[in-house]
């Protein structure tokens, strides 16, 4: 079983390796195609995330990820020649070895709240909207959690605010064994940000 940093490590690697994809048009396509499903609608997206994602559990939330990634703009490469299927490594087929270990500054780094409540300091009049967005998603099955996360990242993405995606993937990784944890984290990172006067109390 891989440890904490293991793992941090991966989500890490998973992200980079997810917007190499992206390059290319035609999987980016395929995977933003499979936004909001679960995996086993998504049968086009496996050859490009059963290898990174092996070992690591989460399946659904990796498929998310790469997913809410494919959502991204612009892309600044466009081009053909990214491969169809995962890159491997002769010695371990592992398409996500030899990453660098984690930052000690993970802890710091922002959850989703924290991206929420930016756009709510950024763009005051739809700070309730934001509340609210936080507080509906604290209460919300893994289904309809995994449902909705593309709509409101693709909302945050057109605010020009970016998304910690390996942190989110953590997070949604987490939210199958204890949800009110990443909820809670979430509404923290939330109201530790967004000045009182924006919100409603």
């Amino acid at each position: 079983m891989p440890s904490r940093d293991e793992r941090r490590c991966h989500y890490d690697a998973f992200v980079a390796h997810v917007r190499g994809l992206c390059r290319t048009r035609r999987i980016r396509s395929r995977l933003e195609n499979g936004r909001g499903q679960p995996p086993i609608e998504c049968p086009h997206m496996d050859a490009y995330l059963v290898k990174p994602c092996q070992g690591f559990g989460a399946r659904r939330a990796h498929y998310t990820i790469a997913s809410l990634i494919a959502l991204e703009r612009p892309v600044p490469d466009w081009t053909e020649t990214t491969p169809s299927t995962p890159p491997t490594h002769p010695a371990t087929d592992d398409p996500l070895e030899g990453e660098p270990s984690p930052p000690d500054s993970w802890a710091r780094r922002p959850n989703l709240g924290r991206t929420l409540a930016d756009a709510a300091r950024e763009h005051p009049r739809t700070a309730a909207g934001w509340q609210r967005e936080v507080e509906v998603m604290g209460v919300l099955s893994a289904d309809l959690l995994h449902t909705r996360l593309p709509h409101t990242v693709q909302r945050l993405l057109h605010l020009g605010l970016e998304c910690d995606f390996a942190v989110l993937l953590e997070d949604l990784a987490q939210w199958d064994f204890d949800p009110p944890e990443v909820a809670g984290r979430w509404r923290h990172s939330f109201y530790l940000t967004v000045p009182d006067t924006l919100l409603e109390l």
